[in-house]
């Protein structure tokens, strides 16, 4: 069982995943041996035992993504990040201005993908902040305990969208106060996307077995 799921082509840099089985056959499950029946785009970085009732998704309190954009463009970051060309350096503020907004947001109802059979939209932040990492890269952080299903590429869509004008900081005021979705709504590229942290309250309790 694994600790959420994502879009498909959304990568994980960290990802965590629970199976049951019996003490006799612990020795039996190695990360080599893993590694070794899986295909080359799943790699196994470690191997824990845990409580009899830990659940990968369910107990995981924080999680964290980045969204990348490169706006020159780069065939070794074709797969992992999006190529881009609306935004500049002068347009940080306006991506800026936006993803505050969103960080001050509690219900996503605004930024949830169409007939996503969410019913529940509360979202806790704790980030939600653009950077720049050089003159044509830039990264898109966000983190909370939970994500309705196509938020944040619904979220790096409204900031792109106003840096570029297509829409106004009024609408997207207004939609998220109403609870409806964003006008113009964007969702941006999965293959920009990547899940970078999970994490839980008792992790420090775990049993590292490989």
């Amino acid at each position: 069982t694994g600790c959420g799921r994502t879009d498909t082509g959304v990568h994980a840099q960290q990802y965590f995943a629970h199976f049951d089985l019996e003490e006799k056959d612990l020795e039996y499950i190695t990360k080599h041996r893993l590694n070794a029946t899986l295909p080359p785009d799943i790699a196994i970085l470690g191997i824990y035992k845990t409580r009899d009732d830990f659940h990968a998704r369910y107990d995981a309190f924080h999680r964290k993504y980045i969204y990348k954009i490169h706006t020159q463009k780069n065939p070794f970051t074709r797969k992992t990040s999006f190529y881009f060309t609306g935004i500049q350096t002068k347009d940080l503020d306006a991506l800026q201005t936006v993803s505050e907004l969103i960080g001050s947001c509690t219900q996503f109802q605004s930024f949830a993908k169409t007939n996503s059979g969410n019913e529940n939209f509360n979202c806790h932040l704790t980030e939600s902040r653009w950077i720049q990492t050089d003159d044509s890269n830039f990264e898109y952080h966000i983190a909370s305990n939970r994500f309705v299903r196509g938020m944040v590429r619904l979220c790096v869509g409204a900031c792109l969208s106003y840096a570029t004008g297509k829409i106004n900081l009024e609408d997207i005021q207004l939609a998220i106060s109403s609870g409806n979705q964003i006008p113009k709504s964007w969702s941006v590229p999965a293959h920009g996307l990547s899940l970078v942290e999970i994490d839980y309250p008792d992790r420090n309790q775990w049993i590292r077995l490989d």
